[in-house]
């Protein structure tokens, strides 16, 4: 997706979703870049002086992840000067948004995307993910299922076929799926969770989610979940709620 929208959709949320464009920065071009973005608004000066501390490799995600979410919160609250205040990290490497919202990045080599929602109601956590559709060329490497679907969900995926193109995408649909839910769920277990302790039960452009996690603290937690396709991406969110 391109600039930003706002959906309610499944996640039954007035939530805004912004992406923007990863540049391509040459090495020696990166504190004039941080001073532009800091210059035109798009990056807050703490940011700025946290991304000249990241490794050179990491510095164009972290700026248009953070651009992207700039955007997404200008949309939300109708101000189009943008959100003044850093927006740093959790611990957990999550964006560090004030109590009220709650927010999500991701990105891939060419793209970030962002999400935030004012954190009303049953609402706790939002998580997205962004992943490239699968083309021709991937049906000659290993396929992910086994590694990332539960043994229902490897079925359900076996009846498209694990090998064609379609069964490679339904695959990596789960793939996006769990990584939002992940997101998600990691501010109530502060762990990596396994690709198994999540199943989902795929309707279009929907996902039922059940936990299959060990902690108490998430006995009470539900969790909405959709994706989308859109051109050459494949776009999930989930949202947790108690």
């Amino acid at each position: 997706m391109h600039g930003v929208s706002v959906f309610f959709g499944m996640l039954q949320l007035p939530a805004v979703i912004a992406s923007a464009a990863v540049p391509d920065v040459p090495d020696d071009a990166w504190d004039e870049m941080f001073d532009r973005a800091v210059a035109s608004g798009t990056l807050h000066p703490l940011e700025a002086s946290f991304a000249r501390g990241l490794p050179i490799a990491r510095r164009a995600t972290f700026l248009a992840g953070r651009q992207a979410l700039r955007q997404a919160l200008a949309a939300l609250d109708g101000n189009s000067r943008g959100y003044d205040a850093p927006i740093l990290r959790t611990p957990r490497g999550a964006p560090a948004l004030p109590r009220e919202l709650a927010g999500s990045i991701t990105h891939k080599r060419s793209q970030a995307m962002a999400a935030v929602a004012p954190r009303t109601g049953s609402l706790q956590h939002l998580g997205i993910d962004l992943e490239h559709r699968p083309t021709e060329a991937d049906l000659t490497r290993p396929s992910i299922a086994r590694k990332i679907l539960t043994a229902r969900e490897f079925a359900q995926v076996a009846q498209t076929g694990h090998d064609t193109l379609a069964g490679r995408e339904l695959v990596l649909v789960h793939f996006a799926l769990k990584e939002a839910v992940y997101k998600a769920i990691d501010p109530f277990v502060e762990r990596y969770v396994r690709f198994t302790e999540v199943e989902l039960e795929l309707t279009q452009g929907q996902a039922e989610v059940t936990l299959l996690l060990p902690e108490p603290a998430v006995a009470a937690v539900r969790v909405q979940a959709g994706w989308r396709i859109d051109g050459e991406w494949i776009e999930a969110w989930a949202s947790s709620h108690v």
